[in-house]
Order: C-alpha cells, then structure tokens, then sequence
C-alpha cells in the first residue's frame, strides 16, 4: 500500500524531531545575522585603518551582499537536484573558512573579494535552512515554527554587536575570527544530525530503510510495514527549476512576491549595514552606538514572537503587508525626531519590531507558496532578488552620503522602499486568495 509521505509530513504532530530541526537550521540562520552585523560595527575601523571616507567603505558591503545574491540564485538550485542536506554543509564550511580569512586582508580590495566569497556561501545555506525546516514541520505550525527560528538572524546581530564591544580591545579582526570559526565547528553536528529532507530522499529513490527511519522520527505513531511503498505528492520535474515557478499560473505570484523581496532587501539592509555608521555621526558614544543599535535586533525579536502566534489564524501576507506599512510610519518618525539617545533607541525598537517582524513573516510564508520538489528554487530566488534590493542599498546610501545627505534624510528615504514591499505583500494576498478560489471551483466542477 503506498504512503504519500508528503501527507505524513503535513499531519504529524509537533515533536521534539521537529525541535532539533528548528535548532539545527536556526543556527546557520544566526550566523547570517552575526555576520551581517559584524561588518557594519568594524566598519569604522574600517576606514581609520586603510585611510578611507565613509562613502568609500560601501564596496565591502556590496560585495558581501553581491555574494549572498549569487549565493540565493544558485545553490537553492543545487539543493533542489543534488539534496539540501549537502548542499547545506559545504555551504556552511565554506563561508567559515572565507570569513575567518577576511579577518587577515590586508587592504580593502582583499577585503571585499573575500567579503564577496563569505557571501556567496553564506547566500546559498540560509535560504536553504528556511527550506529544509519548512520540508519537515507539520503544516499547522510551519509558518509560525518557521518565523520563531529566524528569530536567530536577529540574535546573531546582538551577538555581533555585543560581541564586538567585549572583543574589540583585542581589535576588529576578533569578530571574524568567531564569525569564522562556527560554522566549521558546527559542521560535525549538522553531519551527524541533520537529515535529507524526506520528500528528496523518496524522489531520488533513497535506501528504503533510511525513508522509514526518518518518517518513524517525523511521526513515530505512523505504522509502516516492510512492504509500503513511499510517494510524494508532487513529481521533480526535469528541465530549468526557476522557469517553474512561473508555470501552472505561478507568474503573477512569483513577481510580486520578488517585488515585496526587493524592496524589502533595499530598507532591511539598509539599517544593517549603515545604522551603527550613521549613528556614529551624531555625537553619541560607542556604547550608545552599540545600545541603540542592537535594540534594532531585539525589535525584531519582539515583533517575530508577538506576530508568530497571530499567523496561525490570520493571512501571512496581509501580516506581512501591514507590518511593512507600521515599519515605513516608525521610519519617518525616526528620519523626523530629535538626536536623543532614548528617542532613538525607541524609535530604532520601533522600526525592528515591525520591519524585521514583517521579513518573518515574509521568509516564512514563501515557502508555502511553492510544492517540495522546487521548495529551494522558490525560496532560495525570493532571497536572491532580495539580495539584490541588498546590494543597492549600501551603494545608493553611499552615494547620498558622498552627495552630503543627512541621516535623518536617509531614514525618511528608506521608508519609500518598505512601502513598496507592503503594496507587494498585499498583491501576492489576493493572487493566493483568487488561485484557492479558482482550484476549489475547478474541484467542484470535477465532482
């Protein structure tokens, strides 16, 4: 009798097989953040050490971000053919050895080619944590499971901050050196524990016996005898995985969730790679820097656990798109208030708890738009286009710094692009409500 494991998958309760999986992923997740954040802190020093201006420091950004775009496109593209599990590995060693390097570079050319390499690995293995996670929960918990343990990205940034300033007085190199220095010491753990999604190993014809050790784990009360044969729900479909996720009425959907990506990428990385930065620039100490900084993160984390509950009973995208809306009202009030410390960590708390929480939201939910067997495509090229939205925003900041804009210019021009990102999140909204509509209606034709 077959087993359509992808039912299994989606009914199973929530366990701690689930739990371990969550942690598992989550941990690449808070490299992404420490090493994103960890750059824009050493920054200053940055350009005290190789006698450069702050509008000249936007090349080291942009090669980190230029490499986690490329990194996005192609390894979701890897996992979905070649398995997430390996691909995930090496992506994580890989940038381990590539930031623990940058830590060395003795100009900030070196500095951005290997900037750029961390990138590109570090691109490819978050993406794909979001997939692996979201190929084993249960599908009344994905999302919410899911958002909880990207909470980890806003986690690495405090780590990344905090860390800095307890490691600086051994120099700027030290956060690179544990940056680098994880994910080849959690290499062993993702081999031994993490296993190939369950939906790849029963498409590529996996040893039966592994298929039934790993279904026993995802649901143990799930009775499965010698002669069960294993199918999924949705076939792996040869030819070119990214033209599939415009097929089978997928287009409209796929644009406007890459607009809602892209303009999301332009705000978020742009408070992560320049707010320590532009900070610095009104007469407030490291410390302050550092507070008001980190409470970015720690918004964040509070809009991740305040909204993670609330999707399981409301729209993920129409969260989403009121999130992103409340982040560009909390940006112009920041671009418009004073320079006191307390009204600018508020203010900072504020656009963390709804543009962070609103990007939760948003990595969990994209999953689900796609089936399994081009999970990793769908998310990995969400994230890419992103990325690219990403690698413009440090350049074009950059750029109005060296045209002599201020910072609170700058906090109310962020606000144009997360607007962009709600009207998105709303569109994909009413695709994904017209496209259940159009299916249930064909349903009833059929019967």
């Amino acid at each position: 009798m077959p087993t359509n494991v992808s039912d299994v998958i989606d009914n199973a309760r929530f366990n701690a097989f689930h739990l371990w999986i969550a942690i598992l992923c989550g941990l690449m997740v808070f490299l992404d953040g420490y090493d994103l954040t960890a750059i824009s802190y050493a920054a200053p020093q940055f350009i005290h050490l190789f006698g450069i201006t702050r509008a000249m420091i936007a090349p080291v950004f942009s090669a980190g971000l230029f490499g986690l775009t490329i990194g996005a496109l192609a390894f979701g593209l890897v996992a979905d053919r070649l398995g997430a599990r390996h691909t995930f590995i090496l992506c994580g060693i890989g940038f381990g050895v590539f930031s623990f390097a940058a830590a060395f570079a003795p100009s900030v050319r070196v500095l951005v080619a290997l900037r750029f390499f961390a990138g590109l690995l570090l691109g490819g293995a978050t993406p794909i944590s979001i997939a692996i996670a979201s190929d084993f929960m249960p599908r009344h918990v994905r999302t919410t499971v899911t958002m909880i343990m990207y909470i980890s990205i806003a986690l690495g940034s405090v780590v990344a901050g905090y860390s800095y300033g307890f490691l600086s007085i051994f120099g700027w190199r030290t956060v690179f050196y544990l940056g680098g220095a994880l994910p080849i010491l959690l290499a062993p753990l993702f081999v031994a524990c993490l296993p190939e999604t369950l939906v790849f190993q029963v498409m590529h014809n996996a040893p039966v016996a592994h298929i039934r050790a790993t279904l026993a784990r995802i649901d143990p009360t799930h009775d499965v005898s010698h002669e069960t044969r294993f199918t999924v729900a949705y076939e792996n479909k040869p030819g070119f995985q990214p033209a599939q996720l415009f097929e089978d009425a997928r287009a409209p959907i796929t644009i406007m969730l890459w607009v809602t990506f892209f303009g999301a990428g332009i705000a978020l990385f742009f408070f992560n790679s320049w707010l320590p930065t532009l900070l610095s620039g009104r007469g407030l100490s490291g410390k302050e820097v550092v507070v008001i900084s980190a409470s970015l993160q720690f918004g964040g984390i509070i809009g991740t656990l305040l909204v993670a509950p609330i999707v399981v009973r409301v729209p993920p995208f129409l969260a989403t798109g009121l999130l992103y809306a409340l982040a560009a009202v909390a940006m112009v009030v920041l671009g418009s208030g004073g320079s006191e410390f307390a009204f600018l960590m508020c203010a900072v708390l504020a656009v963390g708890i709804f543009l962070i929480g609103a990007q939760s939201v948003l990595n969990a939910s994209c999953a689900n738009v796609y089936p399994p067997s081009m999970r990793g495509t769908g998310v990995g090229w969400g994230f890419g286009v992103g990325r690219c939205g990403a690698v413009l925003s440090p350049a074009i900041a950059g750029l109005l710094l060296a045209m002599h804009w201020t910072p609170s210019q700058l906090f109310l021009i962020a606000a144009v692009p997360t607007l962009v990102a709600a009207t998105g999140a709303l569109a994909v909204l009413r695709l994904l409500r017209r496209r259940s509509e159009t299916q249930a209606a064909a349903e009833t034709a059929a019967a």
